[in-house]
């Protein structure tokens, strides 16, 4: 029997703190102009009135969608002190504690992001969170997936524990959705992690891609006479 504990319950328990609080300290605000969801939201004319963010950190992308589009913002996120600070950072967010397979929430939502969160899942649990994911998004609705884009699949040890094989899984997470014949692709763009640019020529290692999917039940089914 493998007690290994879950890639959750280790980011749950202790990493997701530590992970916040290392990003905390480079002080880093985000850039709506270079923030790749906030160009496709802004690209494609989107007006969301009710959001979903899993793994939100402090909520400030939220923050920014709830000024411009007046819109009802919910953030999923394991660490206890990025919703602490959060609270107190932006008011306008709704905070919920959880992680992506088991989110605490019956309602649905008209767009869901899930922004460099997938390559942490567990492998037990990615297509929980998928089911998830699905579940939260209204039909018609549009969900922005973002991550490590590279041509083949790939897991890379997570260097920040040493006692514990955490691994980051780098791969199409979009092709999931796709493939259930239930989600469109409206749009994919690629650029470089390190510099969040529109780059074409980029390593594997480096490669982002953000993909903005609609939810769509039956357009893709063809009609068949017999």
């Amino acid at each position: 029997m493998n007690n290994r504990p879950t890639q959750e319950t280790i980011f749950s328990s202790y990493e997701s703190d530590n992970y916040f609080e290392r990003r905390n300290k480079r002080n880093a605000k985000l850039n709506e102009k270079k923030d790749f969801p906030m160009r496709l939201i802004e690209l494609y004319e989107l007006i969301p009135k009710k959001v979903l963010e899993i793994g939100a950190a402090d909520g400030e992308r939220l923050s920014l969608i709830a000024k411009k589009h007046n819109a009802n913002v919910y953030a999923i996120e394991p660490s206890t002190k990025a919703i602490s600070l959060g609270k107190k950072k932006f008011p306008s967010v709704n905070y919920v504690k959880g992680v992506g397979f088991d989110i605490p929430l019956n309602e649905t939502f008209d767009l869901i992001i899930v922004n460099f969160v997938l390559h942490w899942v567990d492998r037990s649990n990615l297509l929980r969170t998928v089911s998830e994911i699905d579940r939260l998004l209204n039909e018609n609705g549009y969900l922005i997936i973002g991550d490590f884009l590279p041509s083949n699949m790939s897991k890379v040890i997570y260097h920040h524990i040493k006692d514990q094989k955490v691994y980051t899984y780098k791969q199409n997470y979009a092709s999931i959705f796709l493939a259930s014949g239930l989600y469109h692709s409206i749009c994919l763009i690629t650029g470089d992690h390190a510099s969040d640019k529109l780059v074409c020529d980029v390593n594997e290692k480096d490669r982002i891609g953000t993909w903005l999917l609609k939810k769509k039940l039956n357009e893709h089914y063809g009609k068949m006479s017999y």
